[in-house]
């Protein structure tokens, strides 16, 4: 992205008191920023790396959509990131979402389908239900399922491309008079105190800057940052993960891309592995496969790869009929997730010197990029207002782990 028109700070020392500064430019810290901008708060974004960098969980070609969550509280965030993704885009002028349906599929008497429902029909969202046999010929060959199993089908699903969201919420929290600093590591926070308000934010290179609130969006690097400046250790995980695309045969390559509503959806398999999917559309003649999950790793010290594909080839060959070569990936992209224990958000302030001076939003657990719009909207309101509607705030809170390891888990 072409920051050219971004204003930006040049003294060694910044004197400049920010209402806002964000730390982490990915696309929870992006949407963050564009929020405080839009709403006339002085906002400073901050990224340790190049801007639209690879080394995190914000980059790539395609993230999937859903309303389909065994968990409902995280439906409304989704439905006001549909709408949050949509004015958006109105804004810059270009989309980042494409819509289409999505397919989710299991085991019939598993509790995960059953909570499916159960998360659907509380908010509204249509759904139909596809017994296992009838699969292939609803989608004419195209996917199949065991005979014991059922798939449910809604409107709600889609790709957002997420290294253009990004930017777009860059752009736009520039437009907005945001300052945006790539390349800026945060090294520490320091508390002002109480009387007189706010953080200092202290940078690798030695600058300091000011703000009367902070927000802490850096993903993989949560843990480290919050425990080192706070003491706080929140439970988050980074796992290193892979996302592959396979070769659609020739023949079916138009079978499979994604068209709306008469294309192919993205799709969800809740069993043992979950995997999910894109149908073609960032790269013509292949479709994105691939398991929901990863290895530990440090995102300081990486290994990059290799990863085992073997579940993904028998899903494959279990599922397409043969119209997908599972013979191994043609391309695969690198991320990180940062896992929780109960796969949830925080979305909490930090508390204890710091009150609510600094937000923290992180612990994403790879199924967060499609709420960024909600999810920047409610820590520029937890930061400028010391409070956020229309979300379950008790389920992100940092210490509901207190006491508790697994948090919000359930037993599926």
């Amino acid at each position: 992205m072409d920051n050219s028109g971004a204003v930006r700070e040049t003294t060694t020392t910044i004197t400049t008191t920010y209402d806002v500064i964000v730390i982490g430019g990915g696309v929870m810290g992006s949407s963050t920023a564009y929020q405080t901008a839009k709403r006339g708060a002085k906002t400073l974004l901050l990224e340790q790396f190049d801007f639209l960098h690879h080394r995190g969980s914000s980059h790539g070609e395609s993230r999937t959509t859903r309303a389909t969550y065994t968990k409902d509280y995280y439906v409304p965030l989704v439905l006001e990131s549909n709408a949050l993704w949509s004015r958006a885009e109105a804004e810059i002028g270009f989309k980042v979402r494409f819509p289409g349906r999505h397919l989710g599929m299991g085991p019939s008497e598993s509790n995960i389908l059953r909570a499916l429902i159960s998360s659907c029909e509380k908010h509204s969202i249509a759904y139909r239900l596809i017994d296992g046999p009838k699969v292939q010929d609803e989608f004419l060959g195209r996917v199949q399922i065991p005979s014991d199993w059922t798939a449910i089908y809604t409107d709600h699903g889609g790709v957002v491309k997420p290294t253009k969201a990004v930017s777009m919420f860059q752009a736009l929290a520039s437009r907005n008079g945001a300052v945006l600093r790539d390349n800026t590591g945060v090294t520490e926070i320091k508390s002002l105190g109480e009387g007189n308000g706010g953080v200092l934010v202290v940078a690798a290179n030695g600058e300091v800057f000011r703000g009367k609130k902070c927000v802490v969006t850096v993903g993989a690097w949560t843990k480290k940052l919050v425990k080192f400046v706070s003491g706080v250790e929140i439970p988050i995980q980074p796992l290193e993960t892979a996302v592959h695309y396979w070769r659609i045969k020739e023949g079916y390559k138009e079978d499979y891309v994604l068209a709306g509503d008469e294309g192919f959806p993205t799709f969800s398999s809740f069993n043992d592995p979950v995997i999910y999917g894109t149908p073609s559309f960032e790269f013509p003649g292949l479709i994105k496969v691939t398991v929901d999950g990863g290895q530990k790793c440090d995102p300081d010290a990486r290994t990059w790869g290799p990863v085992s594909v073997v579940a993904v080839k028998e899903w494959i060959e279990a599922r397409f009929s043969g119209r997908v070569d599972s013979t191994g990936p043609v391309k695969t992209q690198l991320c990180m997730y940062s896992m929780t224990p109960d796969e949830d958000f925080v979305l909490d302030f930090l508390g204890g010197e710091f009150g609510k001076d600094v937000v923290v939003g992180g612990g994403f657990s790879g199924h967060g990029f499609k709420t960024a719009p909600a999810v920047g909207r409610v820590l520029a309101d937890l930061a400028l207002n010391g409070a956020a509607e229309g979300v379950e705030l008790d389920k992100f809170r940092i210490r509901r782990f207190e006491g508790n390891p697994r948090g919000n888990a359930k037993e599926f």
